[in-house]
């Protein structure tokens, strides 16, 4: 019976009207319970991820502190054991004074650059590196000269940021009391440096376009920060309310807050620096962090979204699916069909490979071009690290992996596979696939094997004679100025040297004209074994032409050395 003898009703069943009304409400419910379950999941998992990128933000910024930290003690150390001692010189030798700072300053320029100053008991400069014309000028009202007019201790002090009066330029002030050999306060030292020196350590850091790294005061006042766009943005500010400053606060840790500078939401680590009274602070904008994950956000996203569609076309796919699938098994039919016919006349090598078996069966042909006993062999990733040459392996797999993936319409490969002698031949690969799950897995590829090994062998003789001396073996002309060019090329770039040799044979032409060209040639060739019996691997001998021959001997230092060889 032929569909088109079933009878038609005109109206359904009641009872088919009704069961097809409940599946509706099954599929119905089943569509949203399943939506709901996609992006619960979904959300799930996006906090998960955003979990996961505050923790790793935490870590990086509690890392970087530390590193950070160890190199501002490095530097504060270093600034003040430099105050100690040039305010030990002041005291015995102020006429070598200058000198000395100096010298000081050119020691130690590759860790921290600083200008010297030094007030009387008074406060009034006596002694500036930075310009000799500031001598007199009163500095009794600065911060950080007034704390040791009024308290006589002989300990570091680190000054709230300073902006200068001339240069409106900010600068840290680091000073120490001076003491007569007797032991009578004489005034201050001061060492100045640019805050955006404290701040390099930004540029050594990647925590995104949102980063920001801070030297503090423990009072909250910030010495120190990049980004810096604007010439001294945030320097000076008080920072108020933060975790370091409490009582009991911890010597270092971890908070996430917005920015008091620039209003950027952060995660920031601290550690404090007790001896100096100063805090390192490490910042990662927290639109940053998540960043990290955006592409799995999205992925997540996505992939709700598609599974959402999924179920809202359930049913069509479920109808449409089995149709479909009947009309592709059919194609694949009937595309095996016609590679068999056109295999079979082809007289290559054919086989058939079982994917899911991982299994291969071959034809006679094919076996011998594979220098095999057996018609069926095993067919996997370890079969074919062990016949294909292993500079081919990689390309073999892509071109298989293109075609499974449907990105080309069949697998073609040329390449060398093992042979009995322990050489290796050059074959044409070539194959499709017949039969795929319903997933789209290949399972099953039909293709062939072609010899190609001699017009391989034919191509890299060609090859060699356009670059060759075909008398000498030597290279010619043409290899001689690639080599050259490149050996120009790698000198320039490494800033090395290279030597170049020309030469010809003396009284060449009497030979030929006494001897004959047979002679000629048999000197010509003894000539080229001999000169690339002198070199290096790395040297090139090449003929030009005629009796004219040419050396490169790259990495030469001296002229010596090529007139050597």
């Amino acid at each position: 019976m032929r569909l088109d003898d079933i009878p038609r009703r005109t109206r359904p069943a009641p009872r088919a009207g009704f069961l097809r009304r409940v599946l509706r409400w099954q599929l119905a419910l089943l569509i949203v319970s399943g939506l709901a379950l996609i992006w619960v999941l979904v959300g799930l998992e996006l906090r998960h991820l955003d979990a996961i990128a505050e923790r790793e933000s935490k870590r990086d910024v509690h890392n970087l502190s530390h590193a950070f930290a160890e190199e501002v003690n490095a530097t504060v150390s270093t600034i003040d054991l430099s105050l100690i001692g040039l305010r030990s010189h002041w005291e015995r030798n102020r006429a070598e004074f200058p000198t000395l700072v100096s010298t000081l300053q050119r020691l130690l320029e590759d860790k921290v650059i600083f200008q010297v100053a030094v007030t009387d008991a008074s406060g009034v400069m006596v002694f500036s590196s930075a310009d000799a014309q500031a001598r007199g000028l009163d500095l009794s009202d600065r911060e950080h000269i007034r704390i040791h007019l009024d308290r006589h201790v002989d300990a570091l002090h680190v000054s709230k940021p300073v902006l200068g009066r001339v240069s409106k330029k900010w600068s840290i002030q680091f000073t120490r009391p001076v003491y007569t050999l007797d032991g009578k306060f004489d005034g201050v030292i001061v060492a100045s440096v640019a805050p955006a020196y404290f701040s390099r350590f930004f540029s050594h850091i990647d925590l995104g376009d949102g980063a920001a790294l801070g030297l503090v005061r423990s009072d909250g006042t910030i010495l120190a920060r990049s980004p810096n766009q604007d010439e001294g943005r945030g320097i000076g500010v008080v920072l108020h309310g933060q975790p370091f400053d409490q009582t009991d606060a911890e010597p270092d840790g971890l908070y996430r807050r917005l920015s008091q500078v620039d209003g950027v939401e952060r995660f920031f680590a601290w550690r404090t620096l007790p001896r100096y009274g100063l805090v390192v602070l490490i910042g990662q904008a927290s639109k940053d962090a998540y960043a990290r994950f955006a592409e799995q956000r999205m992925v997540y996203l996505e992939a709700g979204i598609g599974l959402s569609v999924v179920f809202v076309l359930l049913a069509v796919v479920l109808v449409g699916g089995a149709r479909q699938r009947r009309r592709t098994l059919r194609a694949l039919t009937e595309a095996e069909a016609r590679w068999k016919f056109a295999l079979e006349g082809s007289g290559e090598g054919v086989w058939d490979w079982d994917l899911v078996k991982q299994r291969a069966q071959l034809s006679k042909r094919a076996a011998a071009l594979l220098q095999v006993d057996a018609e069926t062999i095993p067919c996997n990733q370890e079969t074919l690290d062990q016949m294909v040459h292993p500079d081919d392996v990689a390309l073999v797999n892509k071109a298989m992996q293109s075609h499974f993936d449907e990105a080309t319409p069949s697998y073609v490969a040329e390449h060398r596979v093992r042979a009995r002698d322990g050489g290796w031949a050059w074959i044409l690969s070539r194959g499709m696939v017949v039969k795929r799950a319903l997933d789209g897995t290949p399972l099953r590829v039909v293709g062939t094997f072609s010899d190609i090994h001699d017009r391989k062998a034919r191509e890299e003789y060609t090859r060699y004679l356009a670059q060759h001396d075909v008398l000498t073996g030597l290279p010619n002309r043409s290899l001689f100025t690639d080599r050259l060019q490149q050996a120009l090329l790698r000198a320039q770039r490494d800033g090395g040297s290279l030597a170049v040799i020309y030469f010809d044979l003396d009284r060449f032409k009497p030979v030929n004209d006494s001897y004959g060209h047979e002679t000629g040639d048999k000197l010509l060739a003894a000539v080229a074994a001999r000169v690339r019996a002198c070199l290096r691997e790395s040297d090139t001998v090449a003929r030009m032409g005629g009796d004219e021959f040419a050396i490169l001997l790259p990495n030469v230092t001296a002229e010596a050395d090529a007139a050597r060889v």
